[in-house]
C-alpha cells in the first residue's frame, strides 16, 4: 500500500523553479519587435494559406468569417493566460512547464509530449502547403510526376511523398540550428512583406467583391451553425502564435514587459488580418469553387486578375515560412525542456556553445518533421493539431485558477531575481546555493506556522517589508493564499463556510475547479450531441442543474483569498477569464472528429509508454526527493 501511494503522489509531483531560473544555455536575443513578429508570423502563415480554403469550402462556407472570429475569442482568452504564465515564469517549454509547476509530472508530460507533436505537425501541414502553392504557380508539375512515379496509397497516408516540402523543411532546420537572432532577422523580413500582401488582397477583393455571394442564410451558413462552429475548432490551429512566443521566452531581453504586449499586438493584427482576407475571398467567388490548394491566386485567375495570383502566391510562400521558421523554434525547445528534467533522453539537452542553441533537440526535430511531411495527409495533420492546441491551452487555463488560489514560491523566486537583476535586465546573478537556501527556509517556516495558528485579524496586511525580508519570510498574503476570506467567515453565513478549515489552502478552490470543469462537460455534451432530446423534461432539468453547479462552483472559488504578491503581467478578473477559456475550449475540442481523438489517443499511449519505461524512472525531481 505504501508503494502504490509513493507512486501515486510522484506522478503529481511538482518541479522546483530555483535551477532553471538560474540557467543561461539559451542566448537572451529576442526583443519585443522580434517576439510580435514571429508570433504574427506563426499566426499568419499557418492559417490563412493553408486552412482557408479547406474551411470555407467543405466546413464554415462564407461563415468563415465568424469562425476566425470565435477563433479568436477562444485565442484571447488562452492568450492572456500564456501571457501571465510566460511573464511570471521565464523557462523554456510554455505550457509543459506550466502545467509541471501548478498540477504535476505526469499531466505536465502528457502535455509536453502532446504539444511537441502539435508542432511537429505544423512544420509538416505548412512544408506540404508550401509546396503546393509554389507547385500550383506552373501547373502542379512536381506533383503530377511525384504520382506518377512515387503513388502512395492515399487516406490516412498521403497520395505521394512531397520532396519539395521535404526540402524545405531541412533548410528551416539548418536555419534555426544557426541561432535564434538569425531566425528572427529571416522572420521580420518575411512577415513584412506578408502583411503587405494581404492588405493588397482586402483592397483588392474589397474592389471585386459581390455581394449577392453572401445574400441570404443559405449562402452565408451553407453548413449551418454547425459548421461554423466546426470551423472555429480547426481554425484555432491559425493562433497558434502566442504557444510560440511562449516557448521562447526564456530567450526574450524582458519577458516581463514584451510577452504580454507582444501577444496583445500580435493577436490584435492577425485577427483584422484574418477575417479581412477571408471576406474578400468568399465575396470574390462562390464557397463551393474555391481552390482548397491555393484559395487566393485560384480566386484571382476566376475574376480575369491573372496577374494578381502570383503577387498573392509570392505573398503566401512569405508567410508560409515564416510559420515554418516560428514552428521550427518551438519543437526542439520543448523536447530540449522535457530533456533537462530528465523526462526523456540526456541526449536532448546538448547545446552549441557558439550558437546557444539546442543542437540536438533541433536536428532529431527536424528529421521527425520530415518524416511527417514526406509520409502523411495534410487534413489529417491539421486535425492532429487542433487537439493538441486546444488541449494545451485548457490546462494552461487551468493552471492560472490553480496558482493564484494556491499557495506557491514563484513570487519568492521572482522577488529573488529583481534583487539580483541590475537595471531590470532578467538575468539572474545568484548562486544556486543561495536559492536553495531560502527555499528550505520557505518550507521550514511553512512547517512552523499552521494556518490554523494564524491571528484573527490576518487579513490585515503589511506591505512595509522590504524585498529582502520577502525572499526568508512567509509573507502574509502567502500565508493567506487559497483561504476563505475573512469578511464571509465574519458574515451572518460565515458558519457555512467553516468546514473549508478542514483542508489545506488552495485545496477546496481547486477541487472546485474540477466539479466545475466536470459539470461543463456534461452540459456541453447534452448542448451539441442532445438536439433530439431538447423538449424532454428530464433533458431540461439535468442541464439547468449542470450550468448552474459549474457556475455556483467559479463564483465560489472567487470567495477565497488569492495570490496577491504577483509582479508581472496578471490575467484579470479571475477565475472568471480563464474558466470562460476552458468552456470555450471544451466545446470546441467535442466538436473534432472521432477519428481525431483515435488518432491522439495512439499517440498518448506511445508517450505514456516512454515516460513509465524512463521519464519516470530518470526524473530530475524524483531525483531530489
Amino acid at each position: 500500500m505504501k508503494k502504490c501511494s509513493t507512486f501515486c503522489s510522484n506522478l503529481i509531483r511538482k518541479k522546483d523553479l530555483s535551477a532553471d531560473l538560474l540557467r543561461k544555455d539559451l542566448a537572451k536575443a529576442l526583443t519585443l519587435s522580434d517576439l510580435t513578429f514571429l508570433a504574427i508570423g506563426s499566426m499568419i502563415g499557418s492559417g490563412l494559406y493553408v486552412l482557408t480554403g479547406e474551411v470555407a469550402r467543405h466546413v464554415a462556407g462564407p461563415s468563415i468569417v465568424i469562425s476566425y472570429a470565435i477563433a479568436a475569442v477562444a485565442s484571447g482568452f488562452s492568450a492572456v493566460c500564456y501571457a501571465e504564465f510566460a511573464a511570471r515564469i521565464p523557462i523554456t517549454g510554455s505550457a509543459y512547464q506550466f502545467t509541471y509547476l501548478s498540477i504535476g509530472e505526469l499531466w505536465a508530460f502528457v502535455i509536453g509530449w502532446n504539444v511537441f507533436v502539435e508542432h511537429a505537425v505544423s512544420v509538416a501541414a505548412v512544408a506540404r502547403a508550401w509546396s503546393g502553392y509554389l507547385d500550383g504557380m506552373f501547373g502542379h508539375p512536381i506533383r503530377n510526376y511525384s504520382v506518377e512515379h512515387f503513388p502512395m496509397p492515399g487516406g490516412f497516408i498521403a497520395t505521394y511523398p512531397d520532396f519539395l516540402a521535404g526540402g524545405v523543411v531541412i533548410l528551416m532546420t539548418i536555419i534555426i540550428a544557426c541561432g535564434v537572432k538569425l531566425s528572427s532577422k529571416l522572420n521580420i523580413v518575411f512577415a513584412t512583406l506578408n502583411l503587405t500582401v494581404i492588405l493588397f488582397v482586402f483592397c483588392s477583393g474589397m474592389y471585386l467583391a459581390k455581394g449577392e455571394y453572401w445574400d441570404g442564410e443559405e449562402n452565408f451558413f451553407p453548413y449551418g451553425w454547425s459548421g461554423t462552429i466546426s470551423g472555429a475548432a480547426t481554425l484555432i490551429f491559425s493562433y497558434v502564435g502566442y504557444e510560440v512566443v511562449a516557448s521562447a521566452t526564456e530567450e526574450a531581453v524582458n519577458s516581463k514587459r514584451d510577452v504580454p504586449l507582444s501577444l496583445l499586438i500580435s493577436l490584435s493584427v492577425t485577427v483584422l488580418a484574418y477575417t479581412g482576407a477571408s471576406s474578400a475571398l468568399t465575396l470574390m467567388v462562390p464557397y463551393d469553387t474555391i481552390s482548397v490548394e491555393s484559395p487566393f491566386p485560384s480566386a484571382y485567375k476566376a475574376r480575369g486578375w491573372g496577374w494578381a495570383r502570383y503577387l498573392v502566391s509570392v505573398g503566401a510562400l512569405a508567410a508560409m515560412t515564416t510559420a515554418l521558421l516560428s514552428a521550427m523554434l518551438v519543437v526542439p525547445r520543448y523536447i530540449y525542456a522535457m530533456a533537462r528534467d530528465g523526462l526523456i533522453i540526456k541526449f536532448f539537452t546538448k547545446v552549441n556553445k557558439k550558437t546557444a542553441v539546442p543542437v540536438a533537440a533541433t536536428i532529431t526535430c527536424g528529421a521527425f518533421c520530415l518524416l511527417l511531411t514526406l509520409l502523411f495527409n495534410l487534413q489529417i495533420l491539421v486535425e492532429f493539431i487542433s487537439i493538441g492546441q486546444l488541449t494545451a491551452c485548457t490546462f494552461v487555463s487551468i493552471c492560472v485558477i490553480k496558482l493564484r488560489y494556491g499557495p506557491n514560491v514563484i513570487s519568492s523566486y521572482e522577488t529573488m531575481v529583481e534583487d539580483n537583476l541590475p537595471g531590470n535586465a532578467i538575468e539572474m546573478q545568484i548562486q544556486p546555493k543561495i536559492a536553495e537556501e531560502r527555499e528550505g527556509e520557505n518550507e521550514l517556516k511553512k512547517e512552523e506556522t499552521p494556518f490554523s495558528d494564524l491571528p484573527p485579524n490576518y487579513s490585515s496586511i503589511d506591505n512595509t517589508s522590504t524585498s529582502s525580508e520577502s525572499n526568508r519570510v512567509i509573507t502574509n498574503e502567502q500565508k493567506q493564499c487559497g483561504m476563505i476570506r475573512v469578511g464571509i467567515l465574519e458574515s451572518r453565513v460565515g458558519f457555512l463556510f467553516q468546514w473549508t478549515h478542514n483542508f489545506s489552502p488552495g485545496d477546496v478552490p481547486f477541487y472546485s475547479l474540477v466539479v466545475a470543469i466536470f459539470f461543463t462537460i456534461v452540459a456541453a455534451v447534452m448542448l451539441l450531441f442532445g438536439q433530439a432530446y431538447y423538449h424532454q423534461w428530464w433533458f431540461i432539468i439535468i442541464l439547468t442543474l449542470s450550468i448552474f453547479v459549474a457556475s455556483a462552483a467559479v463564483v465560489f472559488i472567487s470567495a477565497f483569498y488569492p495570490d496577491r504578491e504577483m509582479k508581472t503581467f496578471k490575467v484579470p478578473l479571475v477565475p472568471y477569464v480563464p474558466f470562460i477559456s476552458i468552456v470555450i475550449n471544451i466545446i470546441l475540442i467535442l466538436k473534432l472528429q472521432p477519428l481525431t481523438w483515435v488518432r491522439f489517443v495512439v499517440w498518448l499511449v506511445v508517450g505514456l509508454v516512454i515516460y513509465f519505461t524512463y521519464g519516470y524512472w530518470h526524473s530530475k525531481a524524483r531525483k531530489e526527493e
